[in-house]
């Protein structure tokens, strides 16, 4: 079997108390646009108006189903 690949869309928000920058899926921080308690200091923020960078993240997939390599394929519009 050849190497395969799997795209994740990634959306960047941070923090606008503490500045601490956060990973998610991005169909949960632009689509959704939940509110979230930050790790850091507790302040609360919503994750759609605070993103700061979207990427879409190719992973490449080996024989065994296990990630061989990732790379930023794109960014993408915020």
């Amino acid at each position: 079997m050849s190497e395969q690949r799997a795209w994740l869309d990634v959306a960047v928000v941070q923090c606008p108390n503490c500045g601490h920058y956060y990973a998610d899926a991005s169909w949960y921080v632009a689509v959704i646009g939940s509110d979230i308690e930050c790790g850091k200091c507790h302040g609360s923020f919503n994750t759609k108006k605070h993103m700061v960078d979207r990427v879409m993240v190719r992973f490449d997939i080996d024989e065994n189903g296990k990630v061989s390599r990732l790379e930023k394929a794109r960014r993408i519009s915020t």
